[in-house]
């Protein structure tokens, strides 16, 4: 009599680890599917616009393609170009290779090449400034790097490492190991 009911409790035991077995081997795998880095929408051709308190734009994102990824809620951006506006006629023109936008939406990074300018009123470049990768605050109108950037005038180019753009009041701020070289132009 007493083996029925041993065989009764050893057989429950087991089924009940098998079920905890089994429970634990779906979570595993739904554990699995969610932590893949894959994308859970794309956009074509995407335009954000971005406006100040005041109603008017304050920057223009843009770029061929976006991946969004849920495992990290981070978005890629492919050929991203910025236009970031400061009230001035002409806006900041910002373009890479590709970019990254974090979970708290604060930040893009650009990476690849990536070309800063701005143009005078008659279209042409006043100055650009290349780089490797860089990091931009749309609200606060604010970019920076570490990376090594050239920066060519009408007549100069400066090199050096690190710089931080405040786009709102148009400064830019040269980090470190700064060379400049003037080029006289030829006359006209």
């Amino acid at each position: 009599m007493k083996r029925p009911w041993l065989v009764a409790c050893i057989t429950t035991i087991l089924g009940m680890v098998s079920f905890w077995l089994w429970r634990q081997l779906e979570d595993d795998g739904a554990l699995a599917r969610i932590q893949t880095h894959e994308p859970d929408y794309y956009l074509l051709e995407m335009v954000r616009r971005t406006m100040n308190r005041e109603g008017g734009l304050q920057s223009v994102l843009s770029a061929e393609q976006v991946f969004h990824y849920p495992d990290d809620d981070t978005t890629e951006l492919a050929h991203p170009h910025m236009e970031i506006y400061n009230g001035g006629e002409n806006p900041w023109q910002v373009v890479a290779e590709r970019g990254l936008i974090k979970s708290d939406n604060e930040v893009v990074v650009l990476q690849g090449r990536v070309e800063i300018w701005r143009v005078d009123q008659h279209g042409w470049r006043e100055f650009e400034i290349l780089t490797s990768e860089l990091r931009v605050f749309p609200k606060v109108q604010y970019a920076e790097t570490d990376n090594a950037a050239t920066i060519k005038g009408r007549s100069t180019v400066t090199k050096t490492r690190g710089f931080r753009a405040n786009f709102e009041h148009n400064r830019l701020e040269l980090l470190e190991k700064v060379r400049s070289r003037y080029e006289k132009r030829p006359p006209s």
